[in-house]
């Protein structure tokens, strides 16, 4: 045995301990982030819910409009003593419009309720990281659980 070979022993295990640390990495790199998953569930619901909201003041405020402007012709067709007729074609659109809106209410509501066990995990997640360290596994999951059914009431009302 010479005197070089520990120092060579010693350099093949620090290339060998290099290039599992690298293969580590780059197995890394191919698995998706969990973190970046809950990041993306959150900022999609948050999304949903910005929209249904968005939609159902849309609505309210067509709704309004329709039923003055419906009040305004029945006034002056009142007054010029005119028989009445079909809808006006602006209220007709508005009509449409609504529907439209109902449905996409509709299927935002329907992938929040898609996403409810994730949003859960999610907001668990949060939860641990925040206030819940002290907390049980169970209490995280009920207070996460009331808060994604608060958020779900919320928009279904």
């Amino acid at each position: 045995m010479s005197i070089f070979e520990p120092e060579r022993e010693a350099g093949q295990r620090s290339r060998e301990a290099a290039e599992m640390a690298a293969e580590q990495r780059e197995s890394k790199e191919g698995e998706p982030d969990e973190e970046l998953k809950a990041a993306a569930a959150m900022e999609r619901a948050d999304y949903l819910v910005r929209e249904v909201k968005s939609s159902q003041t849309q609505m309210q405020n067509i709704i309004l409009h329709m039923q003055q402007v419906l009040a305004a012709i029945r006034a002056l067709r009142d007054e010029l003593q005119l028989s009445p007729e079909d809808d006006p074609a602006s209220v007709s659109q508005d009509r449409a419009r609504v529907e439209a809106l109902k449905k996409r209410i509709a299927a935002y509501t329907d992938e929040l309720l898609k996403m409810k066990g994730e949003l859960i995990r999610e907001q668990a997640e949060v939860l641990r990281a925040g206030e819940g360290q002290t907390m049980s596994g169970q209490m995280l999951k009920q207070k996460a659980e009331a808060m994604v059914e608060e958020l779900l009431a919320e928009i279904q009302s």
